[in-house]
């Protein structure tokens, strides 16, 4: 008896020690209770706002990338191309923001077949005539990309596009592009926009979980996974 009365009372002081140490919380889906919670409290002048009314589902298993990239260009005051399924409305499609310069830099068919890496997102991105800059997952410490993202989802006019490993997440696939779209201060945590729409629900991450999900490798590159932030 006393040996169970031991146990139970060494279990309950290292579940205390562990919620006092702040461990990292679980990912929250946007439909759970806790998501709700914090879905409405995403501040006013968060990216949110201006993303949720061009967020885009990737055409294919492969178009993350693509379909991440228009959701932000749609959202920023630029000029944009027509697509024939749209005139006379100019709009970013996923066929169109493949112009004859980005085909240059990559092919659809790659795109298909492969995905994008950072440097190739950033540099397609670029092709359309906003600022880019690209940031690797493992050149950034927690406090850094806290600092970071805080200001850049806010009303700043950057947008920032993420590519992690899904596994961190703990979530089925690999490497993954998305757009964050909101910080939570009481959560320390991020609102990824996830365009896989068909797969996952947007889902809110913790910083330390987001870092180490970033700071891992692309075996196309062979280089860190990372951030691309996007402004006029």
């Amino acid at each position: 008896m006393n040996k169970i009365l031991f146990l139970l009372i060494l279990s309950f002081f290292v579940s205390a020690t562990s919620v006092f140490a702040g461990e990292e919380p679980s990912v929250v889906y946007w439909n759970s209770e806790a998501g709700k919670t914090l879905r409405a409290r995403i501040p006013a002048d968060a990216d949110y706002w201006q993303l949720s009314p061009t967020f885009a589902m990737q055409n294919t298993q492969t178009y993350c990338s693509v379909a991440s990239a228009i959701t932000v260009l749609n959202a920023m005051p630029i000029k944009k191309p027509v697509d024939p399924a749209y005139a006379p409305y100019a709009y970013f499609t996923q066929s169109n923001y493949f112009t004859p310069e980005v085909t240059k830099a990559i092919s659809p068919q790659t795109v298909l077949a492969m995905g994008m890496t950072r440097a190739q997102m950033a540099e397609t991105l670029a092709l359309h005539g906003v600022k880019v800059k690209s940031i690797a997952g493992d050149t950034v410490s927690d406090e850094e990309l806290r600092t970071l993202l805080q200001k850049a989802l806010g009303g700043d006019g950057q947008f920032v596009l993420v590519n992690y490993l899904r596994a961190n997440l703990g979530q089925v696939g690999g490497g993954h592009w998305s757009v964050l779209a909101a910080y939570d201060v009481q959560t320390d945590s991020v609102l990824i926009l996830d365009v896989a729409k068909y797969k996952y629900l947007p889902v809110w991450v913790g910083i330390s979980t987001l870092r180490k999900a970033i700071d891992t490798i692309d075996t196309t590159s062979n280089k860190a996974r990372g951030l691309v932030i996007v402004s006029q």
